[in-house]
């Protein structure tokens, strides 16, 4: 681990012990929240048990359920490994970074309920826009806390700075979130589907990276 620089007058509230509790405050609260997704489905199984359903019958009359809660999964992971790897860069919070922690891990809490709510409720205007908005805060909350960080003389390591790539990535993750949230509320038939446009990130960030070196070099 990177020693922690010396505290300077700007940040002299920061110590090694309260960078540690801003993380594992974070993990703790993004573990819960992952654990709640699947809470939903373990509610119909006595009910389906009870109509007569077999385990298979549970799985396929449940299809939607399912597929909300492994997407729903996948992103908050996704997140927290964005969250871990970012914190990778951090020796000292200051007051921006720590609001910011807080605000994204008050996205991570309230998505459990916009996904039982997919599971619930026909997809509509409200439920696309709670569901995806949700997602796409808690993104833009990472993008932000990444340019909070990056070159920062207090808080990023001198040893490990955020790096251009780290950077376009988030970027680009909160731009497609920002793209699937738009096209779920403007075509109704999409709704929750758009957030597939997700699987062409890497792709997209190449680009965005080339362009970002190059017109720094210009």
């Amino acid at each position: 681990m990177t020693a922690h620089r010396p505290l300077t007058r700007r940040s002299r509230f920061a110590t090694s012990r309260g960078l540690d509790r801003v993380v594992f405050f974070t993990d703790a609260i993004a573990a819960i929240a992952i654990t709640l997704l699947i809470l939903p489905l373990v509610d119909l199984v006595p009910q389906s048990s009870e109509g007569g359903a077999t385990p298979v019958d549970f799985i396929v009359s449940n299809g939607a359920q399912v597929i909300s809660f492994l997407i729903s999964f996948l992103v908050i992971a996704r997140l927290w490994y964005a969250h871990h790897q970012l914190f990778e860069h951090v020796v000292q919070y200051t007051p921006l970074i720590a609001v910011l922690s807080v605000l994204w891990a008050f996205t991570v809490v309230v998505l459990p309920l916009p996904t039982a709510m997919t599971s619930e409720f026909e997809p509509s205007v409200f439920t696309v826009a709670f569901y995806v908005g949700t997602m796409t805060l808690s993104s833009a909350t990472l993008t932000a806390m990444a340019f909070a960080v990056r070159g920062h003389p207090d808080a990023e390591s001198k040893d490990n700075p955020v790096s251009v790539h780290a950077l376009v990535g988030s970027l680009t993750i909160t731009v497609l979130f920002v793209t699937a949230l738009i096209v779920g509320l403007f075509f109704p038939d999409i709704n929750y589907w758009a957030l597939l446009v997700l699987v062409v990130a890497g792709p997209v960030g190449a680009v965005i990276e080339r362009l970002w070196t190059r017109g720094k070099a210009g």
